[in-house]
């Protein structure tokens, strides 16, 4: 473990720092770290936990894969008490409204990391030393990351027309005792997010010890790009990433994805590097609970092509209970489907079926078929029936879609493109009972603590009393 002997100065360090008033983040009459070293102290604390798989605060650690999973329609909430041995228990919620008040800690978790890069960022005097540089991109990167997450999780989806008129997210850009910001719009927001990852990434951090590399911060630069409906900026860095990072081969894909510790060419991002007790448990608790319902029918039936399909023999079995190992990984596959779909929505077909059979002819191992124009299947049958930009789904973009539920299953993906894809309502029963997923579910509430810290200052999200 790389950062063991900073544990004990940084929690000393961040215990001076406690502050119950998370957005003021400028505590009285307590000393400032002067030095870079000082200052890494802070960063390497959090670097630790990414490290050891404990990280709920700015990747996830497993178990917050498996309960965005919970949340979408990958798994069978209605026929959990068939699977023979396991029960529905605290960490396998029916649906997302059962989870909705525990989800407000990840907005303040979220704001906890900010005001320690804000730390980092504005008060470290030294700004040119190698040492420096690295806390500065590494930080600058982190910190993005965090209001990446809080964007797509607290502010409703973006839709360029919009934006101005949606809430966005209250801003923290300095170590600022005083500072009590209101919510932004939504588009000031996605700003702030871009600025923020074009600094991180202008520091050029290349050093694998720092993890959060310019190459991370180009990956979620990409993805906000993504989100954010900016299919001419995305495709650039998702194609250059691609490049670098060449997608998995089929004789290699059940190996390196069952794995903890086995590298491959196609991670962008594998943080989870050291063992822990902790990070395993998470682990290995994530993949038990993940049995305790079964694959769902609609998840199953996307995989047109079965056996031939290497994810099919290496997702689940033949009862549909999953076997894919459950670990916050990115992976060059997500920036070709990125390109696919943007290209798609730029209406280059061409380029768009290019990268899409680029993957596909990597997972289907017998009797591939190129997708063309002219064989192109049906919409598929799901839940989502329009694109992000509110389109009815087109045949192109309905392969394009479940390409991406087939490689990002059991990864914590799809409760965010049911989000990005129109929000679709669904219900699941169990115990008697049905459970509806509203619209208004998909965004998560403000946290309530913040809301009356600063009454009238910060807007709880339609849906929810305040």
């Amino acid at each position: 473990m790389k950062y063991i002997k900073y544990i004990s100065i940084v929690i000393l360090i961040l215990t001076s720092f406690a502050c119950t008033e998370y957005l003021d983040v400028k505590p009285k009459g307590k000393i400032i770290p002067k030095t870079a070293e000082d200052f890494s102290t802070i960063l390497h604390y959090w670097l630790d936990r990414v490290e050891t798989g404990q990280d709920d605060e700015i990747l996830g650690s497993a178990a917050n894969l498996i309960l965005q999973e919970f949340y979408s329609d990958n798994l069978d909430a209605t026929l959990a008490t068939l699977i023979q041995g396991f029960t529905i228990n605290g960490y396998t919620p029916t649906y997302i409204g059962e989870r909705i008040n525990s989800v407000q800690s990840e907005y303040s978790d979220s704001y906890s990391v900010i005001k320690d890069c804000n730390m980092i960022i504005g008060e470290m005097k030294d700004t040119e030393s190698p040492l420096a540089r690295q806390l500065l991109g590494t930080a600058w990167t982190i910190r993005s990351i965090c209001y990446y997450n809080l964007l797509i999780r607290f502010c409703e989806p973006y839709n360029p027309i919009t934006a101005e008129d949606k809430l966005g997210l209250p801003l923290v850009d300095q170590f600022d005792m005083e500072a009590k910001p209101t919510r932004s719009n939504l588009k000031v927001t996605a700003s702030f997010i871009e600025d923020g990852f074009k600094n991180a990434i202008r520091y050029n951090v290349t050093n694998p010890d720092y993890i959060f590399t310019s190459d991370i911060a180009k990956t979620y630069l990409t993805k906000l790009y993504f989100w954010t409906q900016q299919w001419n900026k995305a495709i650039p860095y998702a194609e250059e990433l691609l490049s670098k990072y060449p997608m998995l081969e089929a004789n290699q894909y059940e190996e390196i994805i069952q794995n903890k510790f086995t590298k491959s060419s196609n991670f962008i991002l594998d943080p989870y590097t050291s063992e822990s007790s902790l990070g395993s448990l998470s682990v290995t608790n994530a993949k038990t609970d993940s049995k305790t319902r079964p694959v769902s029918k609609n998840m199953v039936e996307t995989f047109t092509e079965k056996e031939n399909d290497i994810r099919y023999t290496v997702a689940f079995n033949k009862k549909r209970v999953n076997n894919k190992t459950i670990l916050f990984r990115i992976r060059s596959e997500e920036m070709c489907l990125i390109a696919a779909e943007s290209y798609a929505h730029l209406n280059n077909t061409e380029s768009a079926l290019r990268l899409l059979n680029s993957l596909r002819e990597k997972r289907i191992t017998q009797n591939y078929i190129p997708y063309t124009e002219e064989n192109l299947p049906e919409v598929y049958s799901q839940l989502i029936t329009e694109d992000a930009t509110g389109q009815p789904l087109s045949k192109l973009m309905s392969a394009i879609l479940c390409e991406r539920r087939k490689e990002f299953y059991i990864e914590g993906d799809r409760w965010f493109e049911l989000k990005r894809n129109g929000r679709p309502e669904f219900w699941v029963a169990n115990n008697g009972k049905k459970y509806v997923t509203e619209k208004y579910l998909y965004t998560y509430p403000i946290n309530k603590s913040d809301i009356d810290l600063y009454p009238g200052l910060v807007i709880q999200n339609p849906g929810y009393k305040e």
